[in-house]
């Protein structure tokens, strides 16, 4: 998604050469039909049609992110907290991109700055370590008010099991998440689950045309021990699947979806759990999670007088442990 010197002189001299493809053709039909000349133009417009995303791209990358933006992602995402100045700057500039071109729209809900930057980050954790990606097909995405049934409904008194999904058939180039299921995935970052990364991971997959567990983007190396990890893994006993959360077993692509939700959710318990297949997700996704997200510090969690106590008594924070700090500050004083 982002535009480099060596990408936009690609993109002009291919604009360039198609346009004179077109002009001399235009100008061979004129020696029998002069008439002919009169669709010269329409090399010109080839040129800006093909170097128009790529123009629009540098014109959006050259932009500041907005402060509130930025803030969002300071606030939430502890991937980008974890990143250097140079590779916020490249996640800033994947984040700009990915919002100025699929439209985000809310379905009896609005769309908020958190809302829009957290989906523009689940879409950019997961190929941040590919040096060219495009999410070809995507044309837009759907937040809902909550979870939703098969039938896409989000009513009280129905079945709602369905946090996000991307759509098929009619539904194709769209995908659907729960607005408080995203926000939710990037509250508590050591719980496994976010919805917009699962998601997202399934489109890394569906790359090749195909979601079925083998991004297309797998070296040599990897594809085959993954394949025969995964029908391993599908075959085991329900009761021994303590370590994975049972929906990665539902078939191979949810496998892989699930799998990348510990990879960049919970990369230390996956890789001391499952090296052998921590290893490999390494490899799928050009990303080393457990060294890079072990430079974040986690932050320690301010707790209002009224909240319920952390150490779990059922009281209110400035009836319990409140009042023992005070009472040991005077006993040490």
């Amino acid at each position: 998604m982002l535009v480099t010197e060596q990408s936009n002189r690609s993109n002009q001299r291919h604009s360039l050469v198609f346009s004179v493809v077109v002009a001399v053709v235009i100008s061979l039909l004129a020696l029998k039909w002069q008439l002919a000349l009169f669709a010269l133009p329409l090399a010109y417009g080839v040129y800006h049609l093909m170097r128009r995303r790529t123009l629009r791209r540098i014109k959006v990358l050259a932009e500041p992110l907005p402060d509130t933006w930025e803030e969002v992602l300071l606030k939430n995402v502890v991937f980008y907290q974890a990143l250097d100045e140079a590779g916020r700057e490249r996640f800033r500039n994947l984040v700009k991109v990915f919002i100025d071109e699929v439209p985000v729209t809310g379905i009896r809900t609005d769309v908020d700055d958190i809302t829009h930057v957290l989906v523009a980050a689940s879409a950019t954790i997961p190929i941040f370590g590919f040096e060219d990606w495009e999410y070809s097909g995507l044309g837009e995405i759907l937040i809902y008010p909550g979870a939703f049934n098969e039938e896409y409904q989000t009513d009280q008194g129905v079945s709602r099991n369905t946090l996000g999904m991307i759509g098929v058939n009619h539904l194709s180039g769209v995908m659907i998440l729960s607005k408080p299921d995203l926000i939710s995935g990037f509250k508590n970052h050591k719980d496994k689950r976010n919805v917009g990364i699962h998601e997202f991971a399934h489109l890394v997959d569906k790359a090749d045309g195909a979601v079925d567990g083998l991004p297309n983007r797998v070296a040599g190396d990897v594809a085959a021990p993954w394949i025969g990890w995964v029908a391993e893994e599908l075959k085991r006993d329900p009761r021994a699947r303590e370590e994975i959360d049972d929906y990665a077993y539902t078939n191979e692509a949810e496998y892989f979806a699930v799998l990348s939700e510990y990879f960049f959710e919970a990369p230390e318990h996956l890789q001391r759990r499952h090296p052998e297949v921590y290893g490999m997700m390494r490899k799928m996704y050009h990303q080393d999670t457990r060294s890079f997200l072990s430079r974040v510090k986690p932050r320690a969690r301010r707790v209002g007088r009224n909240s319920p106590c952390p150490c779990g008594s059922s009281k209110k924070y400035k009836k319990c442990c409140s009042q023992k700090t005070k009472r040991g500050m005077k006993l040490n004083a």
